[in-house]
């Protein structure tokens, strides 16, 4: 049986690929203001001119830097929210060991990081915010919408909008997080997080159980 050879990226994704993996470091290290795209292209192994022809200039670079990181960093949060056990003997349980590990991918160094990046340049412009967002966090608020919207089928919760209720589990369940963590500048105490974060879906429990929830 004949077999089929991989696909080869293009020389144009790869070196599209080269930049974003080179920028995030240098972003992460200098900020907007102070990274040099010369930097940047030395660290890709690309001309200047190759960068603006990509991305248009440093400022499009930065937003889609950003983006990637955030899209990276994500895909993890992503699968732990799609794997949610939703059987009815397990899906409580589910939801604790759900917020616990979308807080430890949220306390990852480079997720603070970003995070620090991107609201110390929103000022500067906006629209590095809503491309972070998009990129990274949509994503898993969608999947995690859904994985609700079948516990509220199935009657263990009352979600009438389950956008909404992904949100506010998110919320409430890393609410303390930027006080245990200083920020994101520390590790924070395990016990105090895991309460916090148990806390937190208790809240959101009481406030979407469903009829058969007891």
């Amino acid at each position: 049986m004949a077999t089929t050879a991989p696909v080869k990226p293009s020389p144009r994704t790869d070196k599209r690929r080269a930049i974003l993996d080179a920028a995030g470091p240098v972003f992460g290290e200098s900020g907007y203001e102070r990274a040099s795209v010369d930097a940047i292209a030395a660290a890709a192994g690309v001309s200047k001119p190759t960068i603006y022809s990509y991305f248009d200039g440093k400022e499009g670079l930065f937003r889609e830097t950003m983006a990637d990181i955030a899209r990276q960093l994500n895909e993890a949060s992503y699968r732990i929210v799609t794997s949610l056990d939703l059987r009815p003997e397990h899906w409580r349980a589910g939801l604790h060991e759900l917020a616990m590990a979308l807080t430890a991918c949220q306390r990852q160094g480079c997720a603070a990081a970003l995070s620090r990046l991107v609201l110390a340049e929103s000022n500067r412009d906006p629209e590095v915010f809503d491309e972070v967002r998009r990129a990274g966090m949509e994503p898993i608020r969608e999947a995690l919408a859904g994985r609700l919207a079948m516990l509220g089928n199935a009657g263990h919760l009352n979600v009438p909008d389950p956008a909404v209720a992904a949100q506010h589990f998110i919320v409430l369940t890393q609410a303390h997080l930027p006080e245990l963590t200083a920020g994101g500048t520390r590790d924070g105490d395990p016990a105090q997080i895991d309460a916090a974060v148990r806390q937190g879906v208790d809240a959101f429990l009481r406030a979407y159980a469903g009829p058969t929830a007891s």
